[in-house]
Formats: structure tokens, C-alpha cells, sequence
């Protein structure tokens, strides 16, 4: 059975975002923690910080004596979760997961990686705060999103460019906020009836702690290639992906995304 061009925009859509999004999560943006499911599987450790080193590895900075520091690698199951853009949101919109092989990084080896600029930014700030600092070598990730699961090769993100990055964040949903409430809904309301191009979810039961902003057009995701809106009714929540006519690769061409997606709208 051949698709039709409409399901063929959908998946291009998707993919686009899924691969942007999940770069995005091991850039640096999200939430991590990790488990040594061989040692304590049942504790979870939270990341203080985590991103790609400038050779491309998983770097991560853990609060000081969290893992046994004698053992030469630790197998961890790792979790990065995308929280929604609208600060009400207090659920996870996007995770990727991991299975990977980590290293405690030694001092001496700590302190040229540092000294040479090696680390990301967040974790040498943790690290001069007394972190633990660990490589992980993964081969590939698990994306979950309102799409579903998608698994992805390592080697494929890594070189990605990714926009927004986590010190972003906060002027991007300001721009798109600056479209104002009606203009957001006309704008979902459009691909709900198919007048534009977008990926809207099946839905999910809408989670208790979402259920006061029933009725409302919520932001969930700023990416380089679109926004994510969520629609959310009492008993279930939708997501609507709108893309940008060009992809968006600093704050100025998210500007201008942004604006492109108001003049369709009116």
C-alpha cells in the first residue's frame, strides 16, 4: 500500500524533529539521571550536568561518591527527560534513553580535558564545584515522544547542529510567547482542519497535574524545525507540531520563523 503525499510531509516532519530533538538531549538540554543497573538497580542518581565533549563523547557530572570509584567502567541505563517549555507544564514531553559504559575520568586526565577546554561548559562548571566527572561510550538511543519510540545511532546526532541550546531556552519560548494566545490557536487550529502542514499526536489521557489547563493552547517544545503545542482537554491532551517554513538556527531566524507562522495564521 503506497503512503499518500500528506503521510509522507508527516514523516518528514517527524523524523526531522525526532533527530533534532534527541540531539538536543544529549547536547545538553533536559534532565539526566542514570542507574548501574548491575550494582544498585534500584537507586537512581541524578546529573548535575551532562553534554558532548568537543570530540563528540557523553560527558556527565555526578555528586561526589554516587559510584564506586575503584571500578574501572560501571554499565548505567541512562534517562534524559524534555520538560514543556510553558513553565506550568510539570511533565516529561520528550526522553531519550541509553544503555552505555561509564568511566570515572582521574584527576590528571580531569584536569587537561579542563585546562584544554575539552568539557562541556556545564560540566566544568560542576566539576570546579567538586563533581565527579564520567565519559559514557553508548552506540545508540531510544527517543520517546508524543510519536511514539524511535531508535537512533549515536554517530547520526552527534554532528547535528542544534538549535535551541539550553542557555537559550528561556528567549526562545519568549519570542514564540510573543504570538500571543489567539494567534497560537489559530495557528493549531489550522493543522487540527488540515489547512497547513503540521503533525498532530493521537493524544494521551491528560495527567492530573496538566487538568488545570484544560481548554488551553500550551507551548511544549521550541526546535529548531517547529513548535510543539499541546491541546489539552479534560480527559485527553494532543499535541500539534507546527514546522517552520526554514529551519531556525539562532534567536534572530526564530524570529522570523515565528513571525512566518502568524501570517499564516491570519
Amino acid at each position: 500500500m503506497t503512503s499518500t503525499p500528506a503521510a509522507d510531509v508527516r514523516l518528514t516532519l517527524r523524523a526531522a524533529t525526532t533527530r533534532s530533538t534527541a540531539a538536543r538531549l544529549l547536547g545538553g538540554t533536559g534532565r539526566a539521571s542514570l542507574v548501574a543497573y548491575r550494582e544498585q538497580p534500584d537507586v537512581s542518581h541524578q546529573v548535575l550536568a551532562h553534554g558532548l565533549t568537543a570530540a563528540d563523547v557523553m560527558a556527565v557530572a555526578l555528586p561526589p561518591g554516587c559510584l564506586d570509584a575503584t571500578a574501572s567502567c560501571h554499565e548505567v541505563r541512562m534517562r534524559i527527560d524534555q520538560h514543556g517549555a510553558d513553565p506550568r507544564l510539570r511533565v516529561s514531553t520528550a526522553s531519550v534513553h541509553a544503555l552505555a559504559h561509564l568511566r570515572l575520568v582521574e584527576e590528571a586526565e580531569l584536569e587537561e580535558l579542563a585546562s584544554l577546554g575539552l568539557l562541556p561548559t556545564e560540566v566544568d562548571w560542576a566539576r570546579e564545584a567538586g563533581a565527579q566527572v564520567a565519559l559514557l561510550a553508548l552506540d545508540k538511543v531510544l527517543l520517546h515522544d508524543q510519536g511514539g519510540v524511535t531508535a537512533l545511532a549515536f554517530g547520526e546526532l552527534v554532528g547535528l547542529d542544534r538549535f535551541p541550546h539550553r542557555d537559550q531556552e528561556w528567549q526562545c519560548r519568549e519570542i514564540v510567547q510573543g504570538l500571543g494566545a489567539d494567534a497560537a490557536a489559530r495557528i493549531v487550529s489550522g493543522v487540527c482542519r488540515g489547512d497547513r502542514d503540521g503533525v498532530v499526536g493521537q493524544g494521551h489521557p491528560t495527567p492530573r497535574s496538566v487538568r488545570t489547563l484544560t481548554g488551553e493552547t500550551v507551548l511544549a517544545d521550541i526546535d529548531s524545525t517547529g513548535c510543539t503545542w499541546l491541546l489539552v482537554d479534560a480527559e485527553r491532551t494532543r499535541t500539534v507540531f507546527v514546522p517552520f517554513a526554514a529551519p531556525a538556527t539562532c534567536l534572530d531566524t526564530l524570529e522570523t520563523a515565528v513571525g512566518g507562522l502568524d501570517q499564516l495564521a491570519v
